[in-house]
């Protein structure tokens, strides 16, 4: 099952550094020679696999990664790698592995898009927006189901309202509770300001309502990708 893996890092400086950046573009660099010697199918283009590194609006000291792999096991072959080893142990010069947080979602979600030339459709990917928002929902677990198909039945309003950007989602596939899901949903902006611009809208409280009565928790960052 094609896993889309996402880390959370924070730096130990008070603002994220020409040298942590430097440091996570060495790590990427380690990462992509390696699947491209241990993984030969696996497309050699970054973007391609998912491969970019983000810096959140709200607290510019946070970092998140994210990759495309085919399944959890190749992952874990790169994690259990010697140049995985060598490549992450100067991270720890630059972030608060205290406050790492990593897991995989069930999805390609920085997937391209393809665009549907015959209906004059050009969609703008989550890689190359200017902004994106990463929305981290909790859910009861006996309400997984019912919130995928309230989600299914509300996106499309969201989806209007961000084109030509798209909207993906997935749910988490290492749980830190059995009794609770995480659904994660990102969501391509032109700006932060137009995402609230959204909570204004028309249909908003139709697409949100649903959602809310569900979800038990819910944090919602904006991210600007670096690299």
């Amino acid at each position: 099952m094609p896993v889309t893996n996402v880390v959370w890092l924070t730096s130990i400086a008070d603002a994220f550094t020409p040298a942590n950046k430097a440091a996570m573009e060495g790590a990427l660099n380690a990462q992509a020679d390696w699947v491209s010697r241990n993984v030969p199918s696996a497309p050699t283009d970054r973007e391609a696999r998912g491969v970019a590194l983000f810096q959140q609006v709200e607290d510019p000291r946070v970092v998140m990664e994210t990759a495309h792999w085919s399944s959890s096991d190749e992952h874990n072959a790169w994690l259990s790698s010697d140049e995985y080893k060598e490549s992450s142990a100067p991270l720890g010069a630059h972030f608060d592995f205290d406050k790492l947080e990593y897991f995989h979602l069930d999805a390609d979600v920085f997937r391209p898009v393809v665009d549907d030339a015959a209906a004059g459709e050009e969609q703008e990917s989550l890689l190359r927006s200017p902004v994106i928002s990463v929305g981290r929902v909790l859910i009861p677990a006996d309400k997984r189901d019912e919130f995928a198909k309230a989600w299914e039945s509300g996106k499309a309003i969201l989806e209007d309202f961000v084109k030509p950007r798209v909207v993906r989602s997935s749910f988490r596939v290492q749980k830190e509770d059995h009794e609770t899901e995480e659904f994660v949903f990102f969501v391509g902006w032109p700006a932060v300001e137009k995402h609230g611009e959204f909570g204004k809208s028309p249909r908003f409280a139709e697409y949100a309502a649903p959602l809310q009565s569900l979800a038990k928790g819910l944090d919602v960052k904006h991210y600007k990708r670096i690299l």
